[in-house]
């Protein structure tokens, strides 16, 4: 009886332990040896002239290149380059399943817009530059804790191949595609034949635009009308996957 006691006070003392390593120290980075190192807080540093670390607790610092997976208050990220060591080389988590989803943010610009130029003649349009910065999400996923994969249909094709339904979700997406660049060939080719009635219309048809341009431009903008109101089969096809029983 006292053996016992003894063995459910010790294994009540190991668990209380490690609860409470959890609740003080919950955040952690998980290094490319499998090993994982627990913090209360945990900051991507990016010194000027130096090589960027993580530092944990304010006193240990890892390099990025040996960190595989973090989680922090911001939420749990994975490695996406072998040898990365900038904090956009690390996606962050976006849904956990069988097939887990990952996002980054990626800057774009908006190719060359006009310049505003201010003389003695008053306010010209006139020139270029840079236009103005935009942010997207880039998406990515990983098959049962495999390597990031980026997001397309070519992707997961391969990796939801063992799912029916998931394949019929990818042919409609497939399906969807073909149409939209049917739509945006169309739109185009009936937008060009506005503009170029409207140059053989000659001064005596105005200023009036072409119908058919504005038929064009609706048939152009109707793909993404259909994005907004269709739920992506993309998503479709992985919720499928995450949500179908193993036999």
């Amino acid at each position: 009886m006292k053996k016992l006691f003894l063995l459910i006070l010790l294994t009540w003392s190991i668990t209380e332990s490690v609860w409470a390593q959890d609740v003080s120290q919950p955040y952690f980075i998980e290094l490319m040896t499998g090993e994982r190192i627990y913090a209360r807080r945990i900051q991507f540093k990016s010194p000027l002239f130096k090589q960027n670390y993580f530092l944990l607790d304010d006193s240990l610092q890892y390099a990025p290149e040996r960190v595989r997976y973090y989680q922090t208050q911001d939420g749990f990220f994975a490695r996406l380059n072998a040898n990365g060591r900038r904090h956009s080389d690390f996606a962050q988590r976006e849904t956990s399943g069988k097939i887990t989803t990952y996002f980054t943010y990626r800057t774009d610009y908006s190719g060359y817009a006009p310049g505003v130029g201010v003389g003695m003649g008053g306010i010209g349009v006139g020139g270029y530059g840079y236009g103005y910065p935009t942010q997207r999400r880039v998406y990515y996923f990983a098959k049962e804790n495999g390597p990031l994969e980026p997001l397309s249909y070519k992707n997961l094709r391969v990796a939801l191949s063992d799912n029916p339904g998931s394949m019929e979700s990818l042919q409609k997406y497939k399906r969807g595609q073909n149409i939209q660049l049917g739509m945006y060939v169309a739109g185009g080719g009936l937008m060009l034949a506005g503009i170029q009635q409207q140059f053989r219309s000659g001064p005596e048809g105005g200023n009036k635009i072409s119908p058919l341009f504005f038929v064009g431009l609706g048939v152009t903008l109707l793909p993404q009308v259909i994005r907004l109101v269709r739920k992506d089969q993309l998503s479709e096809a992985i919720d499928l996957y995450n949500y179908t029983p193993v036999n």
